[in-house]
């Protein structure tokens, strides 16, 4: 499976199976999560056993049976967010390799649970839960194309929608898609219409982008 295909075949799972990761799981989880914490300069971690930070939420009907999570964990600093949806996602979409489901998780798990893997310098704003799921989850809705993007460009060019497609998949709070993706020139500009947890929305939909692009153009780089 390729990322694009993580992409198509990736979707939030909330209820997973009482089944622990894989050594191979583990280990492969391990490895994209080193490779995101050295080229983004992160401190993303994998907690082993974390239901505590789940505890309670089941009654709501939010999560079940969540047993491991990956912390997104960074130094305060501006821009953390946006690097933090960038690169999570890219380990969100490993996952979905692995053969593992997954689900972003911010406002609805208890943060105080991973306060001991946080360090005074440090801040975890989201987590992605990980596991083996009851189901594999299902599409949601998005808006249409023309909603999310502009191009100087007619038609604009394949390279383009190839990434707004994937864009358009791109997991964002409460599925709002609160973006603009335009082609100006040549130059991809992504812009966030704001909204909750809009920098790390911006950073996943970047990271959508250009798996899309790569998908049609491999020699495409943002600028």
């Amino acid at each position: 499976m390729n990322l694009m295909q993580a992409i198509e075949q990736r979707h939030a799972v909330r209820s997973y199976r009482d089944e622990p990761l894989s050594r191979e799981a583990v280990a492969r989880l391990d490895d994209a999560i080193a490779r995101c914490n050295a080229e983004g300069g992160l401190r993303f971690r994998l907690v082993r056993q974390c239901p505590a930070a789940f505890a309670g939420l089941a009654s709501y009907g939010m999560f079940k049976g969540v047993r491991d999570c990956v912390a997104f964990v960074g130094r305060r600093e501006d821009g953390l967010d946006e690097r933090i949806g960038y690169y999570g996602e890219l380990v969100a979409l490993e996952a979905q390799r692995i053969g593992l489901n997954s689900c972003w998780v911010a406002a609805t798990y208890r943060k105080k649970r991973l306060a001991a893997d946080i360090g005074p310098d440090e801040t975890c704003p989201c987590v992605l839960a990980v596991g083996y799921g009851a189901h594999p989850g299902k599409p949601h809705a998005t808006k249409p194309l023309e909603k999310l993007c502009r191009s100087d460009e007619d038609p604009a060019p394949d390279w383009f929608v190839a990434g707004v497609r994937a864009a358009q998949l791109a997991p964002t709070a409460m599925n709002r898609q609160r973006f603009l993706i335009e082609l100006r020139e040549k130059t991809v500009d992504v812009s966030s219409l704001g909204g909750p947890y809009a920098a790390i929305d911006l950073g996943i939909v970047k990271r959508h982008f250009e798996i899309g692009a790569q998908s049609v153009s491999p020699s495409w780089r943002w600028e």
